[in-house]
């Protein structure tokens, strides 16, 4: 074979490679990881952003589409919101945490996923709801209310 060739075909494999191990590194760097197993202790208040709170279950296939939306969606809320979730199927303190708030609400636990923001409560999610969850993403930006922090001062 050409040596000119097999030069080319090497240089060809190694930018391949290296264009490769870019796109990797780049996911990894900019991914946003939404539902994490979060812990009360672990809640922080930052003043130009407001909290969301996610109720989860590690399986749960509704929770899963959450994650994919809000991950896929960050323009909707990553300039306005951070996020705490608590995983509640595997973690006995969260879901502890999870049946004391929903208590604090006057509320029943109705599952996951369950998301706080402000004053709203949403429970379920599937594409059905992304506009609802649009809308309070929305109206919650300028809401003073956090269920958290309210349910710990109590």
């Amino acid at each position: 074979m050409d040596t000119k060739v097999l030069k080319a075909f090497g240089i060809f494999c190694l930018v391949f490679i290296v264009f490769v191990v870019g796109l990797i590194v780049y996911d990894n760097v900019t991914k946003v990881e939404v539902l994490k197993n979060d812990h009360i202790s672990d809640v922080t208040y930052a003043d130009d952003k407001k909290n969301i709170y996610i109720f989860w279950g590690n399986g749960c296939a509704h929770c899963e589409d959450l994650r994919v939306f809000l991950e896929d969606n960050l323009n909707l809320w990553k300039n306005d919101y951070q996020i705490f979730s608590f995983e509640t199927w595997k973690d006995e303190e969260n879901a502890n945490l999870m049946d004391n708030v929903m208590s604090f609400l006057d509320r029943e636990n109705e599952g996951t996923p369950t998301v706080l923001i402000g004053e709203e409560v949403m429970v379920g999610f599937g594409s059905s709801n992304e506009e609802e969850l649009k809308s309070i993403l929305e109206s919650q930006k300028n809401s003073d209310y956090d269920v958290i922090r309210e349910y710990q001062n109590s």
